[in-house]
């Protein structure tokens, strides 16, 4: 068993890119891996994307924000659960109102995953977890011939 205070547990900066930005503090976890997320007022938390591998799930405490899919926009706030089943629909969350979004944020990651992001048309697989994981990104156009190079 591991408790962790996560009022005494120091804020990160786990995200800052142009309009994407975000604070997180690590509470833990291998195979279920928890953070508290801060998403400050007009800021995404990542770009559009989707997990092949690892499911991901919120639980917002508080402020608003939407969610943004590759099926359109869902708006959220304290209290509200949203589930992405690995495999599912492409995500982002998108802060549009006047105060921070703090939310949950829990997945599995396995040390394994396959991610697309359909907005910028790239594909990064990842292996590990921590300041050890490999991650490769490549443009999906761009794919090599399984045969390519090989006599």
């Amino acid at each position: 068993m591991k408790i962790v205070r996560s009022a005494e547990a120091a804020w990160q900066n786990a995200v800052s890119h142009g309009a994407f930005e975000g604070r997180r503090k690590e509470l833990g976890g291998t195979k279920l891996s928890c953070g508290l997320w801060e998403l400050p007022p007009g800021k995404k938390s990542f770009p559009l994307h989707r997990h092949h591998v690892a499911e991901e799930a919120l639980f917002v405490m508080s402020g608003k924000a939407k969610v943004r899919t590759s099926e359109g926009e869902s708006a959220i706030g304290p209290g509200d659960f949203v589930s992405f089943p690995a495999g599912g629909v492409a995500h982002q969350l998108i802060n549009d109102g006047a105060e921070t979004l703090v939310y949950l944020a829990i997945s599995n990651p396995g040390g394994v995953d396959i991610v697309e992001y359909p907005d910028s048309g790239k594909v990064a697989s990842s292996v590990g977890s921590g300041p050890d994981r490999k991650r490769f990104v490549f443009k999906a156009d761009k794919q090599a011939d399984y045969w390519d190079g090989e006599s």
